[in-house]
């Protein structure tokens, strides 16, 4: 049966504790609807809304890991903590999502059905947008251009953070060679994906704006594209 693997969404956090008190029940309710054998790892930068004491509750009722970070330190960096967490744990199969509702779970079957189709890293490819703004799809479409424009990369939506991951790419990639902090990460972490000769696809979502929040992408985090761009076009970025 193709769903018998170990499966690990990573939720990086930062004041989410009202979207979790909504996303985390309905995480585990697919779970158990599909008999995946699936938990949850929540990284949270030490969140002013106490969204790590929400989840050492919530966790007396779910297999919940939590992992507390004594600031913030990026989007990037609390990825690759997750990975190797889950690497360790020999995860078969570890997602990225978003933990402020713009994902839906639905979609994680579709994900592992490209998974056991022979893909490596598939990405949740946002064809609908709905409840977001337009200077954030400029954003998102700008970036995806540049992705693919200048760093050469011909993958449709290259900054969508809702994407899962086979362990043996984790397990290639040298996550301590990782460059990017922010929101950049997205870009190294496909590059890198298929540089090390691993097959990358997509399934189609649809992206839902968050309801509860702050966005966390800043104007640092767009310079920072740029510039990993730039550097993977001259060939500047370790694999």
């Amino acid at each position: 049966m193709i769903y018998m693997v170990k499966i690990r969404i990573i939720l990086p956090t930062y004041n989410e504790k009202d979207n979790l008190v909504i996303l985390i029940p309905k995480l585990f309710e697919f779970f158990n609807k599909n008999k995946l054998d699936a938990d949850i790892l929540i990284i949270d930068d030490n969140s002013p809304d106490k969204t790590s004491d929400f989840v050492k509750e919530i966790a007396n009722d779910f297999p919940i890991k939590l992992i507390k970070r004594r600031n913030k330190k990026g989007l990037g960096t609390a990825y690759v903590l997750g990975f190797k967490d889950s690497i360790k744990e020999n995860i078969d199969i570890i997602f990225e999502m978003d933990a402020d509702l713009s994902h839906k779970p639905q979609y994680i079957l579709d994900f592992i059905k490209k998974i056991n189709e022979g893909y490596d890293l598939v990405l949740g490819e946002r064809k609908k947008f709905i409840d977001w703004g337009f200077i954030r799809k400029i954003v998102s479409r700008g970036g995806n251009l540049i992705g693919k424009y200048l760093a050469g990369i011909k993958v449709n939506d290259l900054t969508t953070g809702y994407r899962a991951y086979r362990k043996e790419v984790l397990n290639t990639i040298n996550l301590d060679k990782i460059e990017s902090e922010g929101y950049a990460f997205q870009l190294e972490m496909i590059y890198k994906t298929l540089a090390n000769g691993f097959k990358v696809g997509s399934v189609p979502i649809t992206f839902y704006g968050r309801k509860s929040g702050k966005s966390k992408l800043s104007k640092v985090d767009i310079i920072e594209f740029f510039i990993l761009a730039l550097k993977i076009r001259l060939r500047l970025v370790d694999v």
